[in-house]
């Protein structure tokens, strides 16, 4: 924060703080992981330990967790757009400033909770939590209802960010970050990966601009 924000009538709007985030998208504002209850939690930190001892979390992941740290507590600011797309997409996340590769581009926050087998492809917002390079859970971070800037990144088969799996802070954090130099107001979006579309009917390219220039 602060974002800016394109609304589906058009206006430009200013998000300065989470109740800001709230009050427009109607969603609870978490920077990060929120868990669904302290149960889950625990099992966590608990797993989370036993991954270190057993060195299913990476060096890498290690490495990157330390050098997206900054990041990941929220010192780096933002200068973002949320931008209305159409009824279809719905909004999307453009960039009001050049970005340079690799550089941070937040963390997909939501509520860390239990993978669900029923009508679990009506969600659209759900992000496998794994603890340990390609070890699977029944875990999912859910930013249907909870969430940040993150949960507006739509699908490309020819993505600008890749997401990753960093370890930071006592904690596995699934976060996003350039893949290559992204010219200031171009979208960003990153490839949701053959599963996602398993159920679902793949998506035209994305790409298009709102009625009012994002970075305008």
């Amino acid at each position: 924060m602060p974002l800016k924000v394109i609304t589906q009538e058009g206006n430009a709007l200013f998000i300065h703080s989470p109740q800001d985030f709230e009050r427009v998208f109607q969603l609870r504002y978490v920077p990060g992981i929120q868990f669904v209850d302290g149960k889950t939690q625990s099992i966590i930190e608990k797993r989370t330990e036993k991954a270190l001892v057993k060195e299913w979390i990476t060096p890498r992941q290690k490495w990157l967790g330390h050098y997206y740290a900054e990041g990941i507590r929220g010192k780096i600011p933002m200068d973002l757009t949320i931008a209305w797309i159409d009824e279809t997409i719905g909004y999307g996340l453009w960039t009001n400033r050049d970005i340079p590769a690799q550089a941070f581009i937040g963390e997909y926050a939501g509520l860390l909770r239990k993978r669900r087998l029923w009508r679990r492809w009506q969600n659209l917002y759900c992000f496998d939590y794994n603890i340990g390079e390609r070890r699977s859970s029944n875990y999912v971070i859910d930013a249907q209802d909870y969430g940040n800037h993150t949960r507006f990144i739509n699908h490309s088969f020819t993505p600008n960010l890749e997401p990753i799996s960093v370890y930071c802070d006592g904690r596995i954090h699934v976060i996003v970050h350039a893949k290559e130099m992204i010219p200031a107001g171009t979208q960003l979006c990153y490839d949701y990966g053959d599963e996602y579309w398993e159920k679902r009917s793949k998506p035209k390219e994305l790409g298009a601009v709102p009625k009012s220039e994002p970075g305008a």
